[in-house]
């Protein structure tokens, strides 16, 4: 949520940042709520005054205990009306400020959508970084990457798609995932499955020695957790619900999409010292989306699926540390890219593809996929300052003063498309797929064989 006192400072940098960040301007109405807020301010005058009125009914009740009584039924029923006026007033203007979006930073760049975002970086194994003469916007840095899977002892041959390699390996079922569950559900299994593990043992052991502290959340919440990180009210179709039968309360629950908004939610409603900041948290977590809006997209193999495991690195900091921990998880990022030897490309994300509206900015790592000659997302890191800390009620007081928190987020790990692109770029000719050298100790193999072999 945006300061309010901004938005009133400066209404026409909120319309511009409405306009960049491609948010619909009907929801996120400045001029109404411009409107709203004055008619809001001015009722709370007005029941400060009625309430300064009813202070000196004691004086009147004295001298005159009739006029007392009456005066007090005219001053209910008015401050009633008010209290009602007020409560409407605010629910449509909370509704409105519920779009607007953060204010996006400096230096992000300027565009519509992902073939504007500007390329930070790419990094080949065997050759390092490119030049940055070799970047650019879009796929600029497309042309220089290998043509062939990186790591095959043979290159003069057709590369398999990821789906048909995991089938091959015995590794990947998504067609019992669908008898089971329907599309988009896969097991994993095997080797495969091994593979994940080692994945997860890699980043987590890497964040432990980096002095992260591990959380294991729920996977359920409520929609206040949901909200306050910014994934309601605009991603809502993106999110399941529990029907409110079966649950406590009748409680409305939501299966999360990240393990972000429980991590975040940890500390809502807390006033942390700003001794102790940053806290810096990893969680391992299953996590769930409809994928609404995107049927008909990536139905084959495991890249856009319903229900996927993922890490996600949060952090919990003073507004002068967020910057820092937003370059922090970006190099871990790339740690793991490197350890993985997988192609890679850092792009910083423009105005209009910069995800949900807490995004102050943000960058994605994308890892090259050569048997189909594309860059696939596998991490994101957003910066979000103050935006989910105001939702979430997270402050900090101390030597370094008070304020709301920044908070900070990372896919330290997305299971899933890792091990797409280590299928994509480990796999041989006779389709066997060789095991990355950072993860061999706990698969316990240099080479997944078909399966059958």
């Amino acid at each position: 949520m945006i300061d309010p006192k901004a938005v009133r400072t400066d209404p026409d940098a909120m319309r511009e940042a409405i306009r960049v960040r491609k948010v619909d301007p009907a929801k996120a109405n400045v001029d109404r709520w411009l409107a709203l807020d004055a008619a809001r301010q001015k009722l709370q005058r007005d029941i400060d005054a009625l309430n300064s009125e009813k202070k000196q009914l004691a004086r009147l009740g004295r001298s005159d205990p009739d006029a007392a009584r009456q005066k007090g039924r005219e001053l209910r029923e008015r401050g009633r009306v008010l209290e009602h006026e007020l409560g409407t007033i605010v629910a449509e203007w909370q509704e409105i400020m519920d779009w607007f979006p953060n204010w996006p930073h400096p230096d992000m760049p300027a565009g519509a959508g992902e073939e504007d975002n500007v390329e930070e970086k790419a990094w080949i194994p065997g050759q390092g970084y490119l030049a940055a003469d070799k970047l650019g916007r879009g796929n600029t840095s497309a042309q220089y990457m290998p043509e062939r899977p990186l790591h095959a002892q043979d290159d003069d041959f057709e590369p398999l798609h990821h789906a048909d390699l995991g089938v091959k390996l015995g590794g990947i079922n998504t067609l019992q995932g669908g008898q089971v569950s329907g599309s988009r559900f896969a097991y994993l299994r095997g080797d495969i499955a091994r593979m994940q593990y080692a994945l997860s043992q890699l980043l987590i052991d890497e964040l432990l020695a980096r002095g992260y502290e591990m959380l294991v959340p729920p996977l359920l919440v409520r929609e206040r957790s949901l909200y306050g990180t910014s994934h309601f009210p605009e991603g809502r179709d993106q999110v399941y619900a529990i029907k409110t039968d079966n649950v406590e309360e009748g409680a409305e629950l939501f299966l999360v999409g990240s393990s972000e908004p429980a991590n975040f939610s940890y500390f809502m409603d807390q006033t942390l010292d700003s001794a102790e900041l940053p806290v810096k948290l990893f969680a391992y977590t299953a996590c769930f989306r409809s994928e609404a809006g995107s049927w008909g997209q990536d139905v084959k193999g495991i890249k856009r699926m319903h229900q996927f495991d993922k890490i996600e690195m949060n952090a919990v900091c003073l507004p002068d540390q967020s910057e820092t921990l937003y370059e922090e998880f970006g190099q871990i990022n790339e740690w793991l890219l490197q350890e993985l030897a997988l192609p890679y490309r850092v792009v910083d994300k423009c105005h209009g593809d910069a995800g949900y509206l807490a995004s102050h900015r943000q960058r994605d790592m994308e890892v090259w996929m050569s048997g189909t000659g594309e860059f696939m997302e596998v991490m994101t890191d957003t910066n979000a300052t103050d935006y989910q800390a105001r939702r979430l009620n997270i402050r900090y007081k101390g030597a370094s003063g008070r304020g709301f928190c920044h908070l900070v987020n990372d896919t330290g790990c997305a299971m899933g498309r890792l091990l797409i692109a280590i299928l994509d770029n480990y796999q041989q000719p006779d389709g066997s797929v060789r095991v990355p050298e950072a993860l061999q100790r706990v698969v316990q193999k240099s080479v997944l064989q078909p399966k059958g072999a």
